[in-house]
């Protein structure tokens, strides 16, 4: 697979976890972000039902054809025999408690990478291409298959819907409303051949971009503590690729071997109630992530030694809470040189006599007196549990040893 090869860092927005609506004409109203609980119970089934009514395809990828595009639609119409999302072999789900509330991933595992490659843990870099679109804009009160917006009788009560106080018709009887059928607008277009015209039709998929928000064909490096939640911890489950051939012209070929998936994501896990990058992302959105993981990187956001995910204090699998600021200098731990503030820097709390004696660490010259084994978690001079750097009562430096 030939890629071109740069790096591209993102970050999210955090924005005001309360929205603004006209009230009256003396001012604004507040109002409060969804309970998150309630959002998740109500939500799930949303999403449950979106994987059992559609199904997916491979798309060759004109920009780099070898990986395809997966594609969504609807089954209905001529799709009508395609396999649900729901039943395929390759959907996995996880399991993640944010906020005291337990979220579902629903996770195509397609590939899940090289069994030798690192795997990325929640802190960590990853290098891949990716994909995200929206893919629930569908409301289909009586479950037959047709969107409320073509349905002649949309709530199922036997009844034809109103439009205006003006009743729909449905001249054929095949339940979509005459001003939604194909049948009876043979001008119109109906790009999935479902029966319902595009105009009408809301699941309408055929046009790979329609949903897209954002995406990245060349391979781009993403630092996880800086994506959403659902698109880190689904990433955290895959490894990257064998390897790759450099080819001379600025562009790499990967060993089609690497981690390949797609990830479903409640708004939980997703931007919930804040406002998205670039605005294009409803609040409350569910989310879909199509992902390939070429390779990994471990962290160390601040170079002090000591690997980002192992400055998660508090076992969250974030690190960049309060719980994670040891000396409470409003740095989190994983940008904090000096983590307990004790003066000594986090790096030199590293003590044990060197392991490496082909590494001169201290660049004196001389690499067989330099001190420190590179790991600064387990070095506890006052044998109280707690490693020197997070402990203010050890100011030990290596610097003082050689």
């Amino acid at each position: 697979m030939n890629v071109r090869r740069y790096i591209f860092a993102i970050g999210t927005v955090i924005a005001a976890l309360y929205a603004c609506s006209s009230d009256d004409d003396n001012g604004l109203e507040l109002v409060p972000p969804r309970d998150r609980a309630e959002q998740q119970v109500n939500e799930d089934p949303i999403i449950q039902n979106y994987l059992k009514t559609h199904f997916y395809t491979l798309v060759t990828n004109d920009v780099n054809p070898d990986y395809s595009v997966v594609q969504f639609d609807t089954i209905a119409g001529d799709n009508s025999g395609q396999t649900p999302i729901w039943d395929s072999e390759f959907l996995e789900t996880k399991t993640v408690t944010r906020d005291d509330v337990d979220y579902t991933l629903y996770i195509l595992k397609f590939s899940g990478g090289v069994e030798t490659e690192l795997q990325p843990t929640f802190a960590d870099s990853t290098f891949v291409t990716y994909r995200g679109e929206l893919f629930y804009d569908n409301e289909d009160q009586d479950g037959d298959g047709i969107p409320d917006d073509a349905d002649f009788d949309a709530d199922g009560d036997g009844e034809a819907d109103l439009i205006d106080e003006v009743a729909r018709t449905d001249s054929d009887g095949d339940g979509i409303a005459d001003d939604s059928d194909i049948d009876n607008n043979p001008t119109a277009s109906d790009s999935d051949n479902d029966g319902i015209i595009d105009e009408n039709d809301p699941v309408d998929n055929n046009n790979l971009n329609r949903k897209v928000f954002d995406s990245a064909v060349t391979p781009v490096w993403f630092d996880l503590v800086q994506v959403v939640p659902g698109f880190r911890e689904a990433t955290t489950g895959f490894k990257g690729a064998s390897g790759f051939i450099e080819n001379g012209d600025g562009t790499v070929s990967y060993n089609m071997d690497f981690g390949n998936f797609t990830v479903f994501i409640p708004s939980g896990l997703g931007y919930f109630g804040s406002a998205a990058p670039g605005g294009n992302i409803p609040l409350y959105s569910p989310l879909i992530f199509s992902i390939q993981l070429y390779t990994a990187n471990e962290s160390d956001h601040d170079n002090d030694g000591v690997p980002s995910y192992l400055e998660d204090i508090d076992g969250d699998r974030l690190v960049f809470d309060v719980d994670d600021d040891t000396d409470n200098d409003t740095r989190f731990n994983f940008l904090d040189t000096d983590d307990d503030g004790d003066g000594t820097l986090t790096i030199d709390e590293d003590l044990e006599p060197d392991t490496d004696l082909t590494v001169d660490r201290d660049n004196d010259g001389d690499p067989t007196n330099d001190i420190g084994d590179g790991d600064p978690t387990n070095d506890d001079t006052d044998g109280d549990g707690i490693p020197n750097y997070l402990d203010p009562d050890d100011t030990a430096s290596r610097r003082n040893q050689n």
